[in-house]
């Protein structure tokens, strides 16, 4: 009997042992999937701190940026000093490419070169084209203007405007990376204007620079007995210096104040320029406001879980 008593006290432990066993089996079994579908979640919700990426000091693309966003220049607020800089689109791209908490900012050319490594994000739900920048629903862009005193022209200057608005003269300038609208320009007729002969003084803003320069010298080829400076100065300079004469041809990135309008000014939009920004392919992120492109870059949001 006593026997008895205890093969089933051994049986009964054994048993209790197997389902305690079972039971941790179990809850074991269930949780894990629960913990992967957490990290999956971490994963593509929150990347956490967000790193900015931004250009090196003189970079046009890196004034271009701080001009339309509006900080780091003329008073506004500063960049925040935990940027990483990095020198030239294409290592801005590169490095976003490799950082899924990173966000930065790049040519609409090399975003479409790299548009298999990179994300570009809309900007209050407008993607980044040039379509869009040409139509003006894309946030981050800004014309390039030329402005100028009628009776400051020679024919050298009104044979010069009339080739940037030609279509040989906006391939020119597209072939610098700017937007332009060839939809409605005609060829350059060059044998409208016979034995040209004079020095072109043109100057303002330094993101125009490229551009005009590179129609300045297509032009000159052309001409051979027409020549050109350019004093890269700023767009301020360059519509006061427009206004008193001290530029024949004055060039500023940015829409032109109701006081310079007003001054009598003649001005055209020269093309556009447009910048992308991008984030890296696993980001879930796929659009941003300009106000919170200003937040991430002045340091006032420093988490992607602020970015909504």
């Amino acid at each position: 009997m006593n026997i008895m008593k205890k093969l089933m006290s051994i049986m009964a432990a054994a048993a209790l042992t197997f389902s305690l066993a079972a039971c941790g089996s179990k809850t074991e079994t269930s949780e894990q999937p629960q913990t992967s579908t957490e990290g999956s979640n971490t994963e593509t919700t929150s990347l956490g701190v967000i790193d900015v990426v931004s250009r090196e000091e003189g970079s046009g693309t890196r004034s271009a940026f701080e001009e339309i966003i509006r900080f780091n220049v003329d008073g506004e607020d500063p960049m925040t000093s935990n940027a990483t800089i990095k020198d030239g689109n294409g290592v801005v791209a590169t490095y976003v490419a490799g950082n899924e908490s990173a966000i930065g900012y790049v040519s609409f050319v090399t975003l479409e070169e790299k548009a298999s490594e990179l994300k570009g994000l809309t900007v209050d739900g407008v993607e980044p084209t040039a379509a869009n920048v040409l139509e003006g629903t894309y946030g981050v862009s800004r014309p390039f203007m030329m402005v100028y005193k009628d009776e400051n022209l020679t024919d050298v200057e009104r044979a010069f405007i009339d080739f940037l608005a030609s279509k040989d003269g906006l391939e020119v300038l597209e072939s610098t990376g700017t937007i332009v609208d060839t939809a409605n320009a005609e060829d350059f007729d060059m044998s409208k204007y016979d034995n040209l002969t004079g020095n072109m003084t043109l100057g303002g803003s330094t993101s125009t620079e490229k551009a005009v320069k590179a129609a300045a010298d297509e032009f000159t080829a052309l001409f051979p007995k027409v020549t050109y400076t350019y004093d890269g100065t700023g767009s301020g300079t360059g519509v006061k210096n427009a206004q008193d004469g001290t530029y024949t041809l004055g060039f500023a990135s940015r829409e032109l104040k109701e006081s310079e309008i007003e001054s009598g000014l003649a001005y055209s939009t020269l093309c556009m320029d447009g910048i992308a920004v991008v984030v890296n392919k696993e980001n879930s992120t796929n659009d941003i406001t300009l106000e919170q492109i200003r937040e991430v870059y002045t340091g006032k949001i420093t988490d992607w879980n602020e970015v909504k």
